[in-house]
């Protein structure tokens, strides 16, 4: 039998060893403006191989290929993506090493969500 564990953490401190899990999700929180750092601390705690698996609004998207890219430099490699869908935008990801250390400060960067009234 598989046990699961869903904690709610602070993105920058996640309380597990390194290399220690298998898959992380980011499903709507990559709101804060150091997405960068956040990917990293999912790289430092997932296993080599390990996936990670991310949704977000898809208007918060300008250019899909340069986060692409940055996830690239941040040790991950694409494995799927579904940006077929009007509303939100799918990534999977495995790890692929670590971040690179010696680039200069990733830019990842997301519009703000736009909540439409109703």
């Amino acid at each position: 039998m598989n046990k699961f564990l869903v904690k709610v953490v602070p993105l920058l401190q996640v309380p597990l060893k390194d290399s220690s899990v298998d898959i992380a999700v980011f499903c709507l929180s990559l709101m804060g403006t150091n997405l960068a750092d956040f990917l990293k601390e999912a790289n430092r705690v997932l296993k080599k191989g390990g996936f990670l698996k991310i949704a977000e609004v898809s208007s918060r998207f300008d250019d899909v290929r340069s986060f692409l890219t940055a996830l690239s430099g941040l040790g991950f490699k694409l494995v799927s993506k579904d940006t077929e869908n009007t509303h939100f935008y799918s990534f999977d990801f495995v790890k692929t090493g670590p971040a690179l250390e010696n680039m200069k400060k990733i830019a990842v960067q997301l519009k703000p969500c736009v909540y439409k009234k109703r």
